[in-house]
């Protein structure tokens, strides 16, 4: 009867103990079936992230009719540092043959000497390119420090390369990837490839877009696989390039395992139009660990009487279910990935250290809790909606099994989790339940939007938008990122003393009116004391912090009540301004926040360099230098607008022309310092009589002239007469102490509909300045 017993426990522990191994090789398929997936969806999702940057890019360019290097470089160069798999981004534009001599002096320019060149392969060096009727030369590339020696190389030059353009150029695609080659200058030793994205001339009238060149990110996969997947994880990764047929290795994770027996699992997909294949390996960790368990049952059984051979089985039972409980809960709070377990009704059974960690709840806190509150989901409705239909439906679409969720942590934070959620069957093959594995995707998604975000900021900073403008999308595109922030960017005035409002979408009206021309000093609210320090200002507690004395009441009566302020300095390291975050509640910002803070100041200080610089020029370029007033051209160009505005709505306007008499006699007798002296005052006489519509302009020399619309013949004859006795009384107080007086004859003509050229009233004005010179000077002519 023993032996029976014996035999038959024995034939009961080979056949569970096969049917385990058994069990536990299928389930270790489908773990690496499982990573496979994820692994694809990752390395997917990153070739997206590239397409999107390349994309930004490209709009920046075509958008543009002349991108500078340095424009270039202040785009790309945060993209690197989220983005390590890229190793360059370049900007090939097309270049005719024609139009060879004038880019190469552009290379030249940069410090380029050797004009466009072309890769001899045999060789492996780099040569003058040969005449062709196009060229695709790089540009711009940057890091610069990496990619200098690759400038003027045009890239058609390279077959693979130009395998890819010509399929761009015949429109097959808008974005493609080139094969994986060996890169030279690659310490790495590793395969790259190179991702093509086509740009068009989005302001050219012609029917057909005209093709203005090529963004090209040139990308490292071995980075992505190496980022992926941890060593430790008992999985290989090896990704191969099968377009060709023949797989080309591009990278390989963990190839130094030499026992790999836990199953596999390949794939293939799609990258810009080449077909790349994904293998995991799984190792032999869960297949290990039997056959003492077998030795035990065994010795068991061939030594002990029936009762103690059960009693023994259950005893080892009972300890192999907890031995297996506490290496499940080991494993998962090893790895990094919240790992959550529910039952039917959503309710927490077990979760892993990464859980609690950005939950942050201990263990004991969240067993037995319901999942899809309040407490845990920011939109619990929807979440529970979507988990009743894993629960009750026989088939259930991709879409439910991932998902992501906006989860809150226990102070109060939002969290952005991707979720891969498997059900659970128990034996009789009922839903039991569901395993939920997530990541925390909160900066990645913020990332993302802030590169979206600077795009679109730049694109309306090329369509001419104004700095108010841009700064309050930019603004606007903060907030949403962040609920709760409000955002405000104050900018110094001239003096260097004040504080102007700039932007602040959601920042009420009322104290935006209020804190406008604030002066700056210590002690003057967060953004005051910021400017004057020259340095970060956090008030968690507007209420009771004291730089916030002289202006507490103002900002609680709106509802603020916390202020974070961050100087932003431009080239040289003047001061700007400020940009502060706003809360409705005392907070203190986390380290995500600190960086929010000081990575946006930059970018906005980009952005106000740029309108300051171009505002320069504008003023450079329409202003006299020594009186200030409009230049000729300017006048002249205000003159042609309101003479269009005349014509079309039946309005009048006067036009008048004023010369200084004897002009040459005082800077022969007094020098030309002098002169500029009398004609800064005449120039100070005339803006002390316009009114705020009139348009005062030196012509040249020492004639004026003055634009009055509105304003009838004899109304212009009457203001005339006005300036000319007030230019005969003034007197010039030269730095020499001596005195000088002078005289102005004036000439005034008045806008007729039977003028077809805005030049034929400024004719007409210039031939009365010259009858009333003609006639004695200091007068007013209007004519007969």
């Amino acid at each position: 009867m023993l032996i029976t017993a014996a035999v038959i426990g024995l034939l009961i522990t080979i056949v569970a103990y096969q049917y385990t191994i058994g069990t536990e090789q299928e389930h270790q398929q489908l773990v690496v079936a499982q990573a496979a997936t994820e692994q694809r969806a990752q390395l997917q999702s990153s070739v997206n992230s590239t397409v999107e940057i390349l994309d930004s890019i490209a709009k920046l360019v075509a958008h543009s009719d002349k991108i500078s290097s340095q424009t270039f470089k202040s785009f790309t160069q945060p993209i690197f540092k989220r983005h390590a798999e890229l190793f360059a981004l370049h900007w090939i534009p097309r270049v005719s043959h024609n139009n060879r001599d004038q880019f190469e002096r552009l290379l030249n320019a940069q410090g380029i000497t050797k004009g466009i060149s072309s890769l001899n392969t045999q060789l492996n060096s780099l040569v003058s390119a040969s005449d062709r009727e196009v060229y695709y030369p790089i540009l711009y590339s940057e890091p610069y420090a990496l990619n200098h020696s690759v400038i003027g190389l045009d890239a058609y030059s390279r077959r693979l390369n130009a395998e890819v353009i010509d399929q761009l150029l015949n429109g097959s695609a808008e974005f493609l990837s080139t094969a994986p080659f060996q890169l030279v200058q690659d310490e790495m030793d590793s395969m790259s490839v190179v991702f093509f994205r086509s740009v068009y001339d989005l302001s050219s009238s012609q029917e057909k877009p005209v093709l203005k060149g090529f963004i090209a990110a040139l990308v490292k996969p071995q980075i992505l696989l190496d980022k992926q997947i941890k060593a430790d994880i008992g999985l290989a990764i090896k990704l191969e390039d099968v377009t060709s047929g023949s797989g080309v290795q591009i990278g390989v994770t963990n190839h130094q395992q030499s026992k790999l027996a836990g199953g596999s699992y390949m794939t293939e997909f799609m990258v810009l139009g080449r077909n790349w294949s994904l293998q995991i390996i799984g190792g032999e960790e869960a297949t290990s660990g039997h056959s003492s368990a077998s030795l035990i049952l065994v010795f068991g059984f061939l030594f002990t009487l029936m009762l103690v051979v059960v009693l023994s089985r259950l005893m080892i039972a009972h300890r192999q279910v907890q031995l297996e409980r506490d290496r499940a809960q080991s494993y998962l709070d090893t790895v990094d990935t919240i790992m959550l377990v529910l039952d039917r009704e959503g309710c927490i059974k077990m979760i892993n250290r990464k859980g609690c960690e950005v939950l942050g709840y201990n263990p004991i806190e969240l067993m037995s809790k319901q999942w899809f509150s309040d407490s845990f989901m920011v939109d619990s409705r929807e979440e529970q909606k979507r988990f009743d239909v894993l629960m009750s439906s026989a088939l259930v679409d991709d879409n439910l099994f991932l998902s992501e969720s906006k989860v809150c942590t226990r102070n109060g934070l939002m969290r952005l989790i991707s979720w891969r959620n498997n059900r659970r069957f128990n034996g009789k093959g009922e839903v039991a339940g569901v395993l939920c594995s997530g990541s925390d995707i909160t900066e990645q998604r913020h990332a993302e939007l802030q590169d979206k975000l600077r795009s679109r900021a730049m694109e309306a900073t090329l369509r001419g938008e104004s700095l108010s403008y841009v700064l309050d999308l930019v603004l606007t595109g903060i907030e949403r990122q962040y609920p709760g922030a409000l955002c405000s960017i104050l900018l110094l005035d001239k003096t260097g003393k004040h504080l102007l409002n700039c932007a602040g979408p959601s920042i009420p009206e009322g104290y935006k009116t209020a804190i406008h021309g604030v002066e700056i000093g210590d002690g003057v609210g967060s953004c005051g004391t910021a400017a004057f320090r020259r340095k970060r200002v956090v008030v968690e507690d507007i209420a009771t912090h004291p730089y916030w004395s002289l202006f507490k009441d103002l900002a609680l009566s709106h509802n603020l009540r916390s202020c974070w302020s961050e100087p932003i300095f431009g080239k040289k390291d003047q001061l700007k301004g400020t940009f502060a975050i706003y809360h409705e509640k005392p907070s203190l910002p986390s380290d995500e926040d600190l960086e929010l803070i000081t990575s946006m100041a930059a970018f906005i200080s980009l952005l106000i360099e740029e309108f300051q610089m171009e505002e320069t020029l504008l003023e450079m370029a329409n202003t006299d230098g020594l009186t200030g007033l409009n230049n000729r051209r300017k006048l002249l160009e205000s003159l042609k607008g309101e003479f269009v505005r005349a014509k079309r709505y039946d309005r009048s306007f006067s036009l008048c022309m004023l010369d200084l008499d004897y002009f040459k006699k005082i800077n022969d007798q007094y020098g030309h310092d002098a002169g500029d002296q009398v004609l800064k005052a005449v120039s100070d006489c005339l803006v002390e009589e316009l009114r705020e519509s009139d348009i005062a302009g030196r012509i040249g020399g020492e004639e004026f002239a003055l634009l009055l619309p509105d304003t009838t013949l004899s109304q212009a004859a009457e203001f005339s007469e006005r300036l000319r006795g007030k230019v005969e009384r003034l007197s010039v107080e030269l730095r020499t102490g001596e005195q000088v007086t002078l005289t102005t004859s004036i000439g005034v003509a008045e806008y007729a509909s039977a003028m077809t050229l805005s030049t034929d009233i400024l004719r007409l004005a210039d031939q009365r300045l010259y009858e009333a010179k003609g006639n004695g000077r200091n007068q007013v002519s209007m004519g007969a």
